[in-house]
């Protein structure tokens, strides 16, 4: 078991009955609410969501412009919001780092108080650890989802209900509404990349023969270790920029992590054309800078997907074990791929249900003549 899987556990089988009991104590403390003036935000992990959070990060701004915003983050996201000029500041909580253990835990909540906060917003829908941290806290306005099996209902000042039924940028945005910000239809927010990531990603294009008039379309075959079952098969990965290549002199950019080059090397392997890898080259802002450059963006369900949304790129989207009406492409102009069959969905990551699934058959059922023909039609409408 490795140390993400351990905190997992520890986080739900000790931290839910820990959460539940101090609720009950804490309606005997019940505080009086009052404007917010220095307001933290609160998600520890995962790209994709703090991506698509970003927009209720903009409201909250919009809603409270003198106020103190920031948000706490682990250092595995913090390129998501770095240069985000929303926020004041950005808080890294190093959980397995300078603050791993109970006393890093305990060092880190000293130093937190020092902040004043007096108005917390959980983003996180089932991490147990970010209550406990804001109980420390003393928060006189404290929001967060109401759901149910977490033992945190009762901690929170103000509940918002979450709803299942609307795009996760909408869910997100209700914590912001609870608090009166504008109710408007939010857009997407791109990431703020540097000019030396722009310059590198120049270099990157001009190193491998990429003109400005190319059709690039990047393709981003992987997804984190606890997600597998969320990826199509190397083959079909093969198959289709073979295609691309061959039919629409496409360059084609895969795109992923260090832990993905393998991965992408066992898609090569199928070719007969040659890609362009960027896989374990780039950094998250250096990704975005890639996808904005181009035309055409073709992934599974995972944070980098939601990462070329932002930039402006046209996105389709492989799914089978998570919905895409609540988790695809935001916004106009994408198309996402779901044969929707009865065991899907069996990823909630609203209540901390990752898929174990060993046999993808909505993953398998996408055919490359499915993915084929969803690039012909986005191709003929640009």
């Amino acid at each position: 078991m490795d140390k993400l899987e351990l905190f997992k556990k520890i986080d739900k089988f000790i931290g839910t009955p820990l959460c539940f009991s101090l609720g009950i104590f804490n309606k005997l403390t019940k505080k009086q609410p009052l404007e917010p003036k220095r307001i933290l935000l609160i998600k520890l992990v995962a790209v994709g969501d703090l991506v698509v959070a970003l927009p209720t990060i903009k409201a909250l701004r919009l809603k409270f412009p003198d106020a103190w915003i920031a948000i706490l983050v682990t250092p595995r996201v913090r390129e998501v919001v770095e240069g985000c000029p929303f926020l004041d500041e950005i808080i890294y909580y190093d959980i397995f780092g300078n603050h791993k253990g109970i006393r890093g835990l305990m060092v880190f909540i000293k130093e937190l108080r020092k902040k004043r906060v007096d108005t917390v917003i959980e983003m996180d829908h089932y991490y147990r650890i970010s209550s406990l941290i804001t109980y420390c806290l003393f928060p006189q306005n404290w929001i967060g989802f109401d759901l149910h099996g977490q033992g945190r209902r009762g901690l929170f000042s103000i509940r918002v209900p979450y709803r299942t039924d609307i795009h996760e940028v909408e869910a997100f945005l209700e914590l912001a509404k609870a608090l009166g910000a504008d109710n408007t239809t939010p857009k997407l927010v791109e990431l703020w990349t540097s000019e030396d990531d722009k310059t590198d990603i120049d270099l990157f294009f001009e190193q491998n023969g990429i003109l400005s008039d190319d059709f690039v379309v990047g393709i981003h075959p992987g997804t984190g270790p606890s997600a597998t079952c969320r990826r199509w098969s190397p083959e079909r990965f093969a198959g289709l920029a073979n295609w691309l290549i061959r039919e629409y002199k496409a360059k084609v950019i895969f795109t992923g992590a260090p832990s993905e080059i393998e991965l992408v090397g066992n898609i090569i392997v199928f070719m007969q054309e040659k890609p362009i890898v960027a896989a374990g080259k780039t950094s998250l802002k250096q990704l975005a800078e890639i996808a904005r450059r181009c035309r055409l963006f073709i992934s599974v369900d995972t944070g980098p997907l939601h990462v070329a949304a932002a930039m402006g790129t046209r996105v389709i989207g492989l799914y089978g074990p998570n919905i895409p009406y609540k988790w695809g492409p935001y916004g106009k102009g994408h198309i996402t791929i779901y044969k929707q069959l009865s065991c899907s969905p069996c990823t909630k990551q609203y209540l901390g249900q990752v898929s174990r699934c060993q046999n993808p058959i909505c993953m398998e059922q996408i055919t490359l003549e499915d993915v084929k023909m969803v690039v012909k039609e986005m191709i003929k409408g640009m």
